[in-house]
């Protein structure tokens, strides 16, 4: 299996520098930097770096709080490869400093991975989350001690393997140690019979680090609460949970986030015809005593919404998607709510629901009564509570994943 899918990115090895320069056109790789992904290095390469692979935003986010505690001792040289343009913005402003480098990651091409590892030599190798490349994982294990952490498989992905289970096993040996994201995925490798592997926590549950925004400004009085990512298929139960909850409580404001911003104008054609009033935060992003829905039709203004409304409702979980991970309005200390389709996230919200930070609801009627008893709720008690809650989880899965990381970085 190995062998033949070497043997294609050997036949279209000479084609890969054409197809990253119309990924450059299309605007989809950074026109200064796409040659990283061919293994070459545009800075100066660092000797002994301790090299994190991640692949986009969510898995850059998710090292967050790691990479600022490594960064606290200015002898340990920091690599962060990752494969999208919004992860390297997102170290741009987060993580970038003198000791701590991004480079775009390289193409699982034998001859690239090989020219990558020549030129960097990691002193030690960490992937993130669910970065399992075949070239890049047995040449690197040849170079340094490499660690798989935070592991996800999927029920789907997990099917895929059990088919190529040999190569599966071959790529997976080659790792220290693989550190599970849940007790499912620990089970998943255990199929396998792989010994190599532990369960410390999901590190989303560690990226604790508040964004304070302040473009939103809400000033009201209102019963506020957030519908967050939510799917085209799902507006209409947002808008129907608004309405219900309007006739209960004069001054209710509903905070609008969808998941594509592409359906904007169907949304508000759908508040029209329903005699609904509403407002667009790319238009006014001052939230006064509205009564009705605020559309939020800009990126990035989620947390800002967080910081200032305690009470959010989780999209993609009211038809089958699989759900949204609840950690962003968590480090605000918001109640979550969601529907029951998440087996994308089960194991956070496993421990999100027995720790009672989190509360599935099955229906329009619940999602309304638990509203309804929020909004009359001491508010002040119970965001106190909730951010302890979720501090202590969160410290805990970071203490046991930086105790475990040291005795190979150090």
């Amino acid at each position: 299996m190995i062998f033949f899918y070497n043997l294609i990115f050997t036949i279209l090895h000479p084609l890969l520098i054409i197809f990253l320069k119309i990924r450059v056109f299309k605007n989809k790789e950074d026109g200064n930097r796409y040659l990283e992904k061919l293994g070459y290095a545009s800075i100066a390469p660092i000797k002994g770096v301790i090299w994190f692979h991640v692949a986009s935003l969510g898995e850059i986010k998710s090292i967050h709080s790691i990479i600022k505690h490594y960064q606290k001792n200015q002898n340990t040289k920091l690599l962060i490869t990752s494969v999208t343009l919004s992860s390297y913005e997102y170290f741009k402003i987060h993580m970038k400093n003198e000791n701590t480098f991004h480079q775009y990651a390289p193409l699982d091409s034998p001859i690239i991975i090989s020219r990558f590892l020549k030129i960097w030599k990691p002193k030690l190798s960490i992937f993130v989350e669910s970065e399992i490349w075949p070239n890049m994982i047995i040449q690197t294990s040849k170079y340094c001690k490499l660690i798989l952490l935070n592991c996800r498989i999927s029920k789907n992905s997990f099917k895929k393997w059990k088919i190529i289970k040999k190569s599966f096993i071959k790529i997976m040996i080659k790792f220290e140690f693989i550190l599970a994201q849940s007790y499912e995925v620990f089970d998943y490798l255990k199929y396998f019979n792989l010994h190599n592997i532990k369960m410390i926590g999901n590190i989303k549950l560690t990226n604790a680090e508040k964004n304070n925004l302040n473009i939103i400004k809400i000033n009201n009085q209102n019963f506020n609460w957030v519908a967050m990512s939510i799917h085209n298929s799902e507006i209409n139960f947002i808008i129907e949970t608004h309405i219900r909850l309007a006739r209960l409580k004069k001054n209710l404001t509903t905070f609008l986030i969808p998941r594509h911003l592409n359906r904007i104008r169907n949304i508000t054609g759908n508040l029209k015809s329903k005699n609904l009033t509403y407002q667009k935060i790319s238009e006014n992003t001052h939230v006064g005593n509205l009564n009705g829905i605020v559309i939020v039709d800009q990126f990035g203004m989620a947390e800002d919404i967080f910081n200032q409304v305690e009470l959010v409702f989780m999209g993609g979980s009211i038809i089958d998607h699989g759900g949204q991970n609840p950690i962003e309005p968590l480090k605000y200390g918001c109640k979550v709510f969601t529907g029951k389709n998440i087996h994308n996230f089960n194991e956070i919200y496993n421990e999100l629901i027995n720790k009672k930070i989190a509360k599935i609801i099955n229906n329009e009627d619940e999602l309304v009564n638990e509203l309804i008893k929020k909004f009359d709720e001491e508010k002040k008690y119970t965001t106190n509570k909730q951010n302890l809650e979720f501090k202590k989880l969160s410290n805990e899965v970071f203490s046991k994943t930086i105790s475990f990381l040291d005795k190979y970085i150090y």
